[in-house]
């Protein structure tokens, strides 16, 4: 769920894109970690890369919210007409992280003290199994992976796991040259909040 109060001030904010080597060391992180992707999403809005915004949200998120990479620019722009200083705000805001209920959860704050205004946005993150798949000099798939319909066993004899995992995306013939698995920590939900919890 997306709660997001206006941020009103009376004065004109000025947000400068990131230089190429700070988007690189946002990116470089990018999303292992829970500040990672607070980092690399808090770039992406200064930059207004909204395909690097979008990769920053969970499937849950899109699925919940009904969001495709398509209207996320809908979407962003409704969240900035309701908080129109959030980009300047996020930009110069502390950022903290809290432990989640569990090893695969985690609360981010990003808290901003100004003079002319006081704000704290939670961000609630979640670790999402991730797969990357190259075929004929392309990447054909990169999305999460659906763990409910991957299948392992274990051979314990030779000592290797093997996991069956359905991939729609491959044509017939089609040689796989890389596979890559990996987690990646994916904002679940946002939080304006306007007094300290």
């Amino acid at each position: 769920m997306i709660v997001l109060g206006p941020l009103i001030i009376g004065f004109g904010c000025i947000v400068s894109p990131p230089e190429p080597q700070e988007v690189w060391n946002a990116w470089e992180e990018g999303l292992s970690s829970p500040l990672g992707t607070i980092e690399a999403f808090r770039t992406a809005m200064r930059g207004e890369i909204l395909v690097a915004e979008y990769r920053c949200f969970s499937s849950d998120w899109k699925s919940r919210m009904g969001i495709s990479q398509v209207g996320y620019r809908e979407y962003r722009d409704s969240l900035l007409a309701e908080s129109p200083h959030l980009i300047w705000a996020l930009s110069r805001a502390r950022t903290r992280l809290k432990e989640g209920p569990g090893p695969n959860r985690a609360t981010v704050w990003a808290t901003f003290d100004g003079p002319w205004i006081e704000f704290s946005v939670r961000f609630q993150l979640l670790r999402e199994a991730y797969m990357e798949v190259h075929a004929a000099g392309r990447r054909v798939v990169s999305e999460p992976l659906d763990q409910t319909a991957t299948q392992v066993r274990h051979d314990p004899d030779q000592g290797l796991l093997f996991a069956w995992i359905p991939v729609e995306d491959l044509s017939p013939g089609q040689e796989v040259e890389t596979f890559r698995l990996e987690t990646e920590w994916r904002i679940d939900a946002i939080e304006l909040v306007t007094e300290s919890e």
